[in-house]
């Protein structure tokens, strides 16, 4: 994504527009008062900022917030903990509502499916950990590996060597 623009939702269609300089005067008061970018943005366009997706990011996934400006129009900001994904200004608050189910339900709704996944699997992987504990060493919780596996693992390459080195005493005693 190009970070000189950002796309403008305009009667159900997307155009790329320049960043406006709102935009750019979020960026100096985030970086010369060192405070959030999401806060600098409350005080350059004169509103808070609303969350539409879980708290925390859950398993790194999306993170969509949006400020309702009078003056500005809405302002959506996708991003993941690493990165912005995208940038979207809707000038005309009428659409805001098609804008909001036609584009940000479906991405919400992939969004949250992947963070249940990932925690299922995490889940998963704790119970097996804590079914397969052996002596009480729980080693793994995100993998469900435990003591034992790494054990047997231990056992098979030794068993592995003790035969490699059994094979080559008979290959030098054929000599």
């Amino acid at each position: 994504m190009s970070y000189d623009r950002m796309r403008l939702y305009d009667a159900g269609r997307f155009h790329d527009t320049e960043l406006p300089d709102w935009y750019h005067d979020a960026e100096r008061l985030s970086e010369t008062e060192r405070i959030d970018f999401h806060r600098a943005l409350e005080r350059v366009l004169d509103c808070e900022h609303t969350l539409l997706t879980e708290e925390g990011m859950l398993g790194g996934t999306l993170e969509i917030r949006f400020w309702p400006s009078e003056i500005h129009g809405v302002f959506v900001l996708i991003e993941t903990p690493l990165s912005f994904v995208e940038h979207v200004i809707l000038p005309n608050p009428a659409d805001w509502l098609p804008f909001l189910s036609r584009h940000l339900a479906p991405l919400i709704a992939v969004s949250h499916q992947s963070s249940l996944i990932a925690l299922h699997g995490k889940i998963g992987n704790a119970f097996i950990a804590w079914a397969r504990h052996g002596e009480g060493s729980h080693v793994d919780r995100d993998t469900g590996l435990s003591r034992i596996d790494f054990d047997n693992d231990r056992d098979r390459r030794r068993a592995q060597q003790a035969r490699a080195a059994m094979e080559r005493a008979r290959q030098v005693g054929r000599t």
